[in-house]
């Protein structure tokens, strides 16, 4: 048995200056870095990471992806798992990885602070990587959206008196951007290289707030090997990735030393923005490269740029894709490894909930649940209500009592002309059904006319659902805790589009007794 590895960091939270994309801003940052230090470990290492609020504001990282088994106060929700860390504050994340591999990320879920910075990348590499003779080098291609007034200040706003969701300026692959230059010798670019004649796996991470986007590289497939932390059957080549926030996929590329070129353009457009009249508004600069340069040797440096007649060799695949997330606002037709654990769980006995999403109400209004809206607690936790009041009931708006041990149908009705991306935490889900933009909404009548996938359905933890339509997913209740479902359009969290499953509450304060950790959830939280 391998000795336990802990990978140990201090993350001091502050402010600074910085112009990504030549556009100078505040930019809130982990160490004064910008991106922030990316988490590389191994499967079945711990993470200990000491946060040191040096910020303004109350502030909590969560995990993205990870499972919080048995760590439940470590999955960073303010107001569910833990109370914010106040400013001058420090707080100890302690994360197992024991039972998880993949592509994952970390971000603030205090307000929108992701937003402006605070976010960066975490890898579990896995000693039995089934892909890992399929390539000989591996980078990561970290895309996010980007506004030039800080995000802080748009939130105030569109909170109160309300108004259509701020359109980001432009993006940025690895922290770097072109919005004040032009495309020539001015601008930056990240430069991930590949040498000839081997193969590259790139994870690739959407960390924006709202943008979707179409990733391509310049003359080349690429074959998908993951999703969020799950392996695919490595039988899809694409040309065209679509990445909604929070998503992420394993590509692996290929440097043919046959092609005639030595440097490609490998590009992110973002999606336009649909409003309440179907119109698509745009962000001032959609499109943000980054190189993908050949080299003989791992060691060489190069700065010249690809052709700029080249640029616009893939536009018409950029654009069909654009055209087809009009109705399919995901990628399609993904298919698990074969592999026990990614299995559909099957039963006679299988429960269904409900879920219909709205915006109700205006100036300012917000997103409903089964009309309920999501506020997070302040002076007190969920968990810490569960573990020191004496019921296992949660009586706040959109909690949902589940139990262990069942499987349990979950259909999210989308009653709004925008598609939503949904990260559920705490769990992956088979995405059994997903019904393409205006398919109409399910109920318990119509649920038996519609196939689901339960042969080899993908299985993830951020899925969109498509405008005006449908998305049916199984959950396998087998992880107690207080998992959030929510959109990860962040705009959108922020007037109320969440929903939270107790799950298995007698099992959670059963846990937290039994293993004296009770004394990790304060009672009470002060507030700001």
């Amino acid at each position: 048995m391998k000795n336990t590895n802990v990978y140990n960091a201090e993350f001091r939270i502050g402010w600074m200056n910085a112009s990504p994309d030549k556009y100078q801003r505040s930019i809130l940052t982990i160490n004064n870095q910008f991106p922030a230090p990316n988490i590389i470990v191994e499967q079945g290492d711990v993470i200990n990471v000491t946060v040191i609020n040096q910020s303004f504001e109350p502030t909590s990282i969560h995990w993205h992806g990870l499972l919080q088994q048995n760590q439940l106060h470590m999955d960073g929700v303010p107001g569910v798992t833990q109370c914010s860390i106040l400013p001058n504050e420090t707080f100890v994340y302690t994360l197992s990885t024991e039972a998880q591999s993949g592509t994952y990320w970390y971000h603030s879920h205090f307000a929108m602070q992701y937003g402006d910075g605070l976010k960066g990348i975490l890898i579990i590499k896995d000693p039995h990587d089934p892909w890992k003779k399929f390539y000989q080098d591996e980078d990561i291609i970290q895309f996010s959206d980007w506004y030039h007034t800080p995000v802080y200040i748009l939130l105030k706003p569109y909170l109160y008196p309300g108004e259509l969701d701020p359109i980001p300026d432009t993006g940025l692959i690895n922290g770097i951007g072109q919005f004040n230059c032009s495309l020539n010798q001015s601008c930056s670019y990240y430069r991930a290289t590949i040498q000839i004649g081997t193969t590259k796996r790139f994870r690739i991470i959407n960390t924006s707030v709202y943008a979707r986007i179409t990733l391509t590289i310049d003359q080349h497939q690429m074959r998908l090997i993951e999703v969020d932390g799950m392996y695919l059957d490595g039988n899809q080549y694409t040309r065209t990735l679509i990445l909604n926030p929070g998503q992420r996929y394993s590509i692996l590329v290929t440097a043919d030393k046959n092609n005639s070129s030595q440097r490609y353009w490998i590009r992110a457009t973002i999606h336009p923005f649909v409003d309440y009249n179907n119109n698509y508004n745009t962000s001032t600069q959609p499109n943000v490269a980054a190189i993908l340069q050949y080299v003989q040797h791992t060691d060489e440096n190069h700065s010249d740029i690809p052709s700029m007649d080249s640029f616009s060799n893939d536009q018409s695949i950029i654009d069909q894709s654009l055209i087809n997330a009009q109705t399919f606002n995901d990628q399609s037709e993904l298919i698990p490894m074969n592999n026990e654990k990614y299995r559909v769980p099957i039963s006679d006995n299988i429960q269904t909930l409900f879920f219909h999403s709205q915006f109700q109400g205006q100036n300012p209004g917000g997103f409903y649940f089964n009309n309920e809206t999501f506020t997070h607690p302040t002076n007190r936790t969920l968990l810490s209500v569960l573990l020191y009041d004496n019921s296992t009931e949660l009586s706040w708006p959109t909690v949902t009592h589940i139990e262990s041990n069942q499987i349990i149908d979950v259909i999210i009705n989308n009653i709004d002309y925008a598609p939503h991306p949904f990260h559920i935490h705490g769990h992956h889900v088979w995405i059994l059904a997903q019904g393409n933009t205006n398919d109409g909404y399910l109920n318990e009548t119509i649920l038996h006319n519609i196939n689901y996938n339960t042969n080899n359905p993908v299985y993830r933890d951020t899925f969109i659902v498509n405008p005006f339509s449908y998305l049916v997913f199984r959950l396998q209740t087998n992880n107690p805790g207080l998992w959030m479902i929510h959109c990860h359009n962040d705009w959108h969290l922020q007037i109320g589009m969440a929903l939270v499953l107790n799950e298995s509450p007698q099992q959670i304060k059963d846990y937290y007794i039994k293993k004296n950790l009770i004394n990790n959830v304060p009672y009470q939280c002060h507030t700001h």
